[in-house]
C-alpha cells in the first residue's frame, strides 16, 4: 500500500512540475460528431470543430492543430481589444505523447491592458469549468476535445453567444504550458457557434 500511495505523489509532484493540473473527469453518455468546423488559420494549422448540446446546454469543442506540444483558444467577451472590462475566457491542452496523456488548463486574459498581454498567459480560473473528454497525436496534429456549459454562470469565463464571437488561438512546440508561444503564432477570427 505505501508503493501505492508514494506512486501517486511522484505522479503528482511531476504534474505540478509541468503546471498541468489534473482536471476530474466526467461521465459522458455518447460520442458526439461534430457538427460545424471553421478553419482558423488560413494556413491550416489550426481547425475548430464544435456541437451545441442542446439537452445539457452545453458545447462540446475539438481543436486540432499542426504542432507537438499545447494550443489555446480563448473567447473574447465582445468588448474588444483596449476597453475597459475585455475578458478572454482561455482553454490550454494538448496531449503529452512522452507520458501518454492528455491534459487541460481553465485560464482568463485580461484584455483590457493591451500592453500587459503575455504570449501563452493568463491566469488560472478559480473554478475549472473546461472537461477534457480525449486527447491524442496523429502526425502531424494534435486534437483535443472537450466540453464547457454556454453559461458557466464564472464571472472569470465568457458565455457562448449566439452571433459572430472573437476566438483568439495560438499554439507552441512545447507541452510545458508555462513556456510561451512564439510570437508570430497568435491568431484571431470571428466564429459563429449558433445562431439565434
Amino acid at each position: 500500500m505505501k508503493l501505492s500511495t508514494l506512486s501517486l505523489a511522484i505522479i503528482a509532484i511531476f504534474m505540478a512540475s509541468y503546471c498541468c493540473f489534473a482536471v476530474p473527469a466526467r461521465s459522458f453518455k455518447d460520442d458526439v460528431v461534430m457538427e460545424n468546423e471553421q478553419v482558423l488559420d488560413p494556413s491550416g494549422p489550426m481547425i475548430l470543430r464544435w456541437t451545441i448540446i442542446n439537452e445539457t446546454a452545453e458545447i462540446e469543442i475539438e481543436v486540432q492543430t499542426n504542432c507537438t506540444g499545447w494550443m489555446g483558444v480563448s473567447f473574447g467577451n465582445g468588448l474588444g481589444f483596449g476597453r475597459p472590462g475585455a475578458l478572454g475566457d482561455l482553454m490550454i491542452g494538448g496531449y503529452d505523447d512522452e507520458l501518454g496523456i492528455g491534459y487541460i488548463e481553465d485560464r482568463w486574459i485580461d484584455l483590457s491592458v493591451l500592453s500587459e498581454i503575455k504570449p501563452g498567459g493568463g491566469e488560472y480560473d478559480d473554478h475549472v469549468d473546461v472537461f477534457l473528454k480525449s486527447a491524442t497525436y496523429q502526425e502531424p496534429w494534435s486534437i483535443i476535445r472537450y466540453r464547457r456549459s454556454i453559461d458557466t454562470g464564472d464571472s472569470q469565463d465568457v458565455v457562448i453567444r449566439p452571433g459572430p464571437m472573437l476566438v483568439i488561438w495560438t499554439y507552441a512546440d512545447s507541452d510545458n504550458t508555462s513556456i510561451p508561444h512564439h510570437p508570430d503564432t497568435p491568431g484571431s477570427s470571428r466564429v459563429t457557434f449558433f445562431n439565434l
